[in-house]
């Protein structure tokens, strides 16, 4: 995956930067590494921003990010091809650290009654997703049936950077749990797919190699995790906990390296070492488990300001974004978690309202906005087409997933609610016997 992230050359036309921006000369540095430099300020400086205006306003900070990056864009201030191959870059760190930071922070005890829902949404949902998005932006939005699938492909999964955003990360519940899980293991094959599509599309006549290799990638990933949780285990263990933060970022990038060199599946090599290590390792890991949260927080940053950056609003208005699409793309996405939930949840343990939660809250995130440029990339016919429902997507899913979010926080269960009932009699009647226990004593 590395190597077809890299292969964009972005050549000078104009200048050192090879760009023309109509502001201060602040942003219009003669020297290339200062130029690059005071991008990557302003990209921070706007993350920063976006974060206390989505405290403050409730509007989620994902979506905040992507307007901004838009916004800025716009007017010049903020310019994609001064970062050179950079974006590449990030997207690829992005995608090890975001996953290797939502696996550290579940544990296999806490999984394991959901395991088998949670592994049927990570494969067969995301299939069904799939086939089922592209059905309809085929039919509705009149796009070529290929664009389709690919769109199908890069919004069939979830992301657990989005559901932290628009559902907090104080709250921890069976759904939460399980949507968070989800999200960690459906990442390598929101991932995967595209890919194969990708080399579909270049290569066609090698089409029928792209089977046998997608279950090559995901074996690979899996001994390369399990190898790495292993002795990234023994590594920590015998650091005695020091400088865990740089060994455990050197374990992150070090399996997703050598998953790819091998071909394999570098993401799902970082899914496996995290969720093994979280679960195997001792309570002196809150260190690292802090740092790489942080690390998280500012790879999110940078790729959803990146993809803000890809349109200046011009340019989106040249594209047309209709309400017609915004409601279809909204439909596509609740239809298709919706039937996807409702079929491999239908015999399970989970209750009515926690199926429908689930059928309600998959924002999307990090995979379609760090591959989606990629096609751009490549020249692939409609691609630009498909970068702009992906825009649109992203927003429009964590918007769907906020409202869900905030509709059911404050409802309960019935068992929920008789368990509070039972907990409020048993303090009322501890509160009873105590002051009897202390009229006794002053009796005394």
């Amino acid at each position: 995956m590395a190597r077809i992230f890299c292969s964009k050359n972005y050549k000078n036309k104009e200048g050192v930067f090879g760009i023309s921006m109509p502001v201060s000369s602040l942003f219009q540095a003669n020297f290339e590494p200062l130029a690059l430099i005071t991008q990557i300020a302003l990209i921070l400086a706007i993350g920063i921003i976006a974060k206390a205006l989505s405290n403050k306003s409730r509007v989620p900070f994902v979506v905040l990010l992507v307007v901004f990056g838009t916004l800025f864009a716009s007017v010049g201030i903020l310019n994609l091809e001064v970062l050179g191959e950079w974006p590449a870059i990030i997207r690829i760190l992005a995608l090890i650290i975001i996953v290797f930071s939502a696996g550290f922070h579940l544990k296999l005890k806490e999984i394991q009654a959901d395991s088998r829902i949670i592994l049927s949404l990570a494969t067969l949902g995301v299939f069904l997703t799939l086939f089922i998005i592209s059905g309809i932006t085929f039919a509705l939005l009149s796009i070529p049936l290929l664009s389709a699938i690919v769109l199908g492909a890069l919004l069939s999964g979830s992301d657990s950077a989005a559901i932290s955003s628009v559902g907090g990360t104080e709250e921890k519940n069976r759904v939460k749990t399980i949507l968070l899980t989800e999200s960690v293991f459906n990442q390598p094959l929101t991932l995967i797919l595209p890919l194969v599509l990708l080399d579909f599309l270049i290569k066609p006549e090698l089409a029928w190699f792209n089977i046998p290799k997608l279950f090559a990638m995901i074996g690979i990933g899996l001994m390369v995790g399990i190898g790495g949780a292993f002795w990234g285990q023994k590594i920590l263990e015998a650091s005695r906990h020091k400088h865990e933060q740089i060994i455990g970022l050197m374990i992150a990038v070090g399996v997703y390296v050598i998953a790819e060199n091998f071909f394999g599946s570098g993401i799902v090599a970082v899914a496996v070492t995290a969720l093994f290590l979280s679960s195997t390792t001792k309570k002196e890991t809150h260190l690292l488990g802090k740092f790489t949260e942080q690390l998280a927080f500012l790879f999110t940053i940078f790729v959803f300001v990146m993809l803000g950056m890809q349109f200046t609003l011009g340019e989106l208005a040249a594209l047309g974004i209709t309400r017609y699409e915004v409601i279809v793309i909204a439909v596509a996405l609740l239809i298709a978690r919706l039937v996807s939930v409702g079929l491999i949840s239908y015999k399970s343990s989970l209750g009515f309202l926690d199926r429908v939660k689930l059928g309600l809250i998959s924002p999307k995130g990090i995979a379609p906005a760090a591959m989606a440029p990629m096609f751009v990339a490549y020249g692939i016919t409609g691609s630009d087409v498909i970068l702009k429902i992906v825009y649109i997507a992203v927003i429009v899913s964590v918007f769907l997933s906020m409202v869900a979010f905030g509709f059911s926080s404050g409802k309960k269960t019935i068992k929920e609610k008789r368990a509070e009932k039972s907990d409020e009699r048993k303090i009322k009647r501890e509160e009873k016997a105590r002051k009897a226990e202390n009229g006794k004593v002053k009796k005394l």
